[in-house]
C-alpha cells in the first residue's frame, strides 16, 4: 500500500473546509474539529483518513458523536474506491488484492453496478471481496 504525503491530506482537508457545497456544510465543524478528509458519507456515519494515514469513523447521530478508528478492513477499502471517484491518488491506498480474494459476482470486478453507478456495489467498489471478511458495524 503506497502512503500519501500528510502534506496533501491536510491540503484536501483544507479545500473541503472552503467548498461551498451546501450538502456538506454540517460536516465542516467536525472535520474541523477532528482533522479528517471526509471518504465516504453515509446516513449516519462518515469514514475519513487522517494526515499521519490513519483511518477514521465519525458516527454523527450516536449519543456523543465523536472519532473513533476504523480498524475494519472492508470499510476502508469501500471508503477508499468512494473517495478515488473524485480523487483518483486515493487509489494508491488500496491494498494488492490478496490470493484468496474472489471477484465480486454483482459488478463482475469492475467495482461499479451497471445501470447504477450512484449505488455502492456488494465489493464496496474494489471489484473483489475477501471470503468471511468481517463487514461488521457498518457505517449507515
Amino acid at each position: 500500500m503506497t502512503s500519501l504525503s500528510p502534506t496533501l491530506i491536510e491540503a484536501w482537508i483544507a479545500d473541503f473546509l472552503v467548498s461551498a457545497d451546501p450538502k456538506l456544510e454540517w460536516l465542516k465543524a467536525p472535520v474541523r474539529a477532528h482533522r479528517f478528509l471526509p471518504l465516504y458519507v453515509g446516513w449516519s456515519s462518515t469514514l475519513g483518513l487522517r494526515p499521519d494515514g490513519s483511518f477514521v469513523r465519525w458516527d454523527q447521530e450516536a449519543a456523543s458523536p465523536g472519532l473513533r478508528p476504523l480498524s475494519i478492513g472492508y470499510w476502508q477499502r469501500m471508503a477508499i474506491c468512494q473517495a478515488a471517484k473524485t480523487r483518483p491518488e486515493l487509489a494508491s491506498l488500496l491494498p494488492p488484492r490478496p490470493v484468496d480474494a474472489v471477484t465480486c459476482s454483482v459488478c463482475g470486478g469492475g467495482g461499479t453496478i451497471a445501470g447504477a453507478p450512484q449505488i455502492v456495489c456488494e465489493c464496496g467498489g474494489a471489484g473483489w471481496s475477501i471470503p468471511a471478511e468481517d463487514k461488521s458495524d457498518p457505517p449507515g
